[in-house]
């Protein structure tokens, strides 16, 4: 098997440089976003989770996102990213 490489194209300018979202500074970076998760799979050998998009927020907006993401199904503490399917079996 032959090991190949991978580049990954810069966000455009006016998106955030390291989730290639559009969102205020003080607001976590997208979990879900696909540039953030390969990038940071890239650098850190495993897929970003809340906690690491939120990992720059205040901890008065970490606790708002956590109660919110929460209310959704996301079970943060796991690393969950999306909320499980609805009609699927839990495993």
């Amino acid at each position: 098997m032959t090991e190949g490489t991978m580049m990954l194209l810069p966000p455009a300018a006016h998106l955030c440089q390291t989730c290639g979202s559009d969102h205020e500074p003080h607001l976590p970076h997208n979990a879900q976003s696909l540039y953030y998760g390969m990038a940071f799979q890239m650098q850190h050998g495993r897929a970003p989770n809340w906690i690491d998009a939120m990992a720059h927020c205040s901890d008065d907006m970490k606790a708002l996102w956590r109660e919110k993401l929460i209310e959704f199904g996301v079970d943060v503490d796991a690393g969950e990213v999306n909320p499980p399917r609805k009609g699927r079996a839990s495993r």
